[in-house]
């Protein structure tokens, strides 16, 4: 590539430090509020509510890959085939305004507890020697 006038050349060098600047920026790590997800629930406005729908769901399917990889989650839960997306999101909903301690924390931590206080794993019977 020749550029050809001091100006030109001047602007491109001027816009490549910035992208350089830009991508030197350490990243920073952002993470849903149980405050926002619960105000994502309660929303009037549609997409909104997918969100949040979906919002658990993906915590319900990463919960679901610890659980075959057969690595225990911190907090379990044993969700039945028959709850769909929409009522997960609805228990979930009603346990983060019953706990509203949890708001300011991750929302992904506190989608697991919820799930926990209603849907908790049966005990394992005690092995016999």
């Amino acid at each position: 590539m020749r550029i050809k006038s001091p100006f030109t050349a001047a602007a491109f060098c001027l816009f490549f430090c910035a992208l350089l600047l830009a991508a030197s920026r350490p990243a920073v790590a952002q993470y849903m509020t149980g405050e926002e997800l619960v105000r994502n629930c309660i929303s009037q406005n549609p997409q909104d509510r997918t969100a949040c729908i979906y919002y658990i769901t993906g915590v319900i399917d990463y919960h679901a890959v610890l659980q075959s990889l057969a690595i225990a989650p911190t907090i379990n839960f044993c969700l039945p085939a028959e709850i769909g997306k929409e009522q997960a999101a609805v228990l979930v909903l009603a346990y983060m305004r019953q706990q509203p301690q949890h708001d300011p924390f991750a929302a992904a931590t506190v989608v697991p507890m919820a799930l926990n206080k209603v849907f908790p794993c049966p005990k394992a019977a005690p092995k016999k020697k």
